[in-house]
């Protein structure tokens, strides 16, 4: 198997981020698994953690914690994540604003 480049790293921590999202409302719809998965392969992200992002999909696990500290390296490109994943079901839910305002948080720059 290929080491994980350091891009690699990133897109994954994104997905786990994505999928704190989609469950934050208690419910992953389908079209909320479409933006996730389609995003991991629109990244290129390895087949093997592909398929481990399958299977917590498929579970009813808490999803892994992101790591934090790497992607406040990059918050502009988690939050256009964050918010595709929002929007991709079309309905703003109260769970979903709130994670969404907590992130913009965590992620700002040391005050």
């Amino acid at each position: 198997m290929a080491k994980l480049t350091a891009e690699d790293d990133f897109n994954i921590e994104v997905l786990k981020l994505m999928l704190q999202l989609a469950w934050s409302d208690g419910q992953l719809d389908l079209q909320e698994v479409g933006t996730i998965l389609g995003s991991a392969r629109s990244w290129g992200v390895p087949e093997s953690e592909i398929a481990a992002l399958k299977k917590l999909l498929e579970g009813n696990a808490a999803p892994p914690a992101p790591d934090l500290a790497l992607l406040r390296d990059r918050p502009d490109e988690v939050f256009e994540a964050a918010r595709a994943l929002i929007a991709c079901d079309g309905r703003l839910q109260a769970a979903e604003k709130e994670m969404l305002e907590e992130l913009r948080i965590i992620l700002s720059p040391e005050r």
